[in-house]
């Protein structure tokens, strides 16, 4: 074992033959430091940091009891194990070394497997000590690092204890909810949800009712999670106000058709949703661009500028969003972290639409700012709904970008467009 990863051991004693034989016996597995008087010592200590200390207790300057009461007063040394080392074996002397706070007591002439059983036994002690120290010491940056994140969060967050009293509102919450900053803090979660209580337990975006200071009821998309703290059960509750979580109203309109389209053989059926897998994204606007021209309602949600997809395809009329993070003056915009607007903007236009089609451009963009599962999740919830309806989808996207993985799970039950001979192939 190298010298730096061996405890260190200080011994301390103004007798030099004393120090050269505890010296000899622990040398082979501890790396020995020495002190000769009791300043000395209380210099090494605060230098080096031992692990811990084999003390004389009769020395000329300052005796052990005294080396040992100071040592055990400072919060910086009081853990380090102190083994009183002395002649004298009376009552009154063991008393006095427990009361400056001596872990131990070895009696001269010393054994020397006494001595090593003894050293490695407090050794044992203080490592689980000092572990447990800097577990939690992890634990409060851990928690100081989620409170600020909760208080900075954009999201209104709550946190209740195990008898649903209000314990922490961030800034989010208190707009939201409308209240003062600390009107909440202590009071039952009751005095907000009109009387009903919360089930205490993990669960995902659900609908509940919660109360704002101005007496209205407004509909919550609610998740909740239980974690322990301080030995105590809190859930942390997150809010969105459901109003805000509408995706945007669409309004379906067909395209002036100046001449007839050449669909090149392409036939897109209804409650379909066609892929493709192209990093050029020419050939998906090609093809929406035709059937919108045959005269079919459309709608684009792009990651391209839209004014550019309007001028490159003389598509005057057709509504389109942008993926972006961006607000653009008159512009529809969904901020590509707000998944969850997505699928309700596709309800509303299908739901409105008769015999549409939606081209949707920006997956990859989407899975930068939302978790991959979250998007697959997006658009099995979408092609189920354009399945029970009389529109179609073309997806754009690059495979490249996804894992293999991803990448099925994407394309598993959708139909694939060849950019190369635009021929139809069935979900496989």
């Amino acid at each position: 074992m190298e010298s730096k990863n061996k405890d260190i051991i200080l011994i301390v004693d103004d007798e030099e033959m004393n120090i050269n034989l505890l010296e000899a016996y622990l040398m082979n597995d501890y790396q020995i430091i020495t002190a000769y008087t009791g300043n000395e010592a209380l210099e090494k200590v605060k230098e080096k940091k031992p692990d811990l200390v084999l003390l004389d207790v009769m020395m000329q300057d300052m005796n052990g009891y005294t080396v040992c009461d100071k040592l055990k007063s400072s919060p910086e040394t009081q853990f380090i194990p102190v083994v009183m080392v002395t002649s004298l074996s009376g009552r009154e002397d063991r008393i006095q070394g427990i009361s400056a706070g001596a872990d131990d007591f070895l009696t001269k002439p010393l054994d020397r497997l006494e001595l090593k059983t003894r050293v490695s036994s407090l050794l044992r002690i203080k490592h689980l000590h000092d572990s447990l120290i800097e577990e939690k010491k992890q634990l409060r940056k851990t928690n100081e690092y989620l409170d600020n994140l909760m208080r900075a969060s954009p999201i209104a967050t709550l946190t209740i204890d195990s008898d649903q009293n209000i314990l922490t509102l961030n800034l989010s919450a208190i707009q939201l909810l409308g209240y003062g900053k600390d009107e909440l803090a202590g009071l039952p979660i009751t005095n907000i949800t009109g009387g009903k209580w919360l089930e205490f337990t993990d669960k995902k975006d659900y609908e509940t009712f919660f109360v704002k200071k101005n007496k209205e009821y407004t509909p919550m998309n609610v998740s909740t999670s239980v974690f322990k703290g301080n030995g105590n059960k809190i859930m942390i509750i997150t809010l969105q106000d459901r109003s805000e979580l509408r995706g945007l109203f669409i309004t379906p309109v067909k395209e002036e058709i100046s001449e007839k389209q050449d669909f090149s053989g392409i036939f897109l059926e209804s409650g379909s949703i066609y892929l493709i897998p192209n990093h050029d994204s020419d050939e998906g606007y090609k093809i929406f661009t035709n059937v919108v021209k045959s005269g079919m309602q459309g709608l684009c949600i792009t990651r391209q500028n839209p004014e550019k997809i309007r001028d490159k395809y003389n598509l005057t009329k057709t509504p389109m969003i942008w993926l972006t993070k961006n607000r653009i003056h008159g512009q529809q915009v969904i901020d590509p972290s707000e998944l969850f607007k997505i699928f309700p903007t596709v309800f509303d236009f299908i739901n409105k639409a008769q015999d549409g089609i939606i081209l949707l451009d920006g997956i990859e963009f989407l899975s930068l700012f939302n978790d991959v599962r979250s998007v697959v999740k997006l658009m099995e919830q979408t092609n189920d709904t354009i399945m029970a309806s009389s529109s179609r989808m073309i997806l754009q996207l690059d495979p490249e970008v996804f894992d293999k993985k991803e990448y099925h799970l994407l394309k598993r039950w959708m139909k694939l467009i060849s950019s190369e001979n635009k021929e139809i192939e069935q979900p496989t």
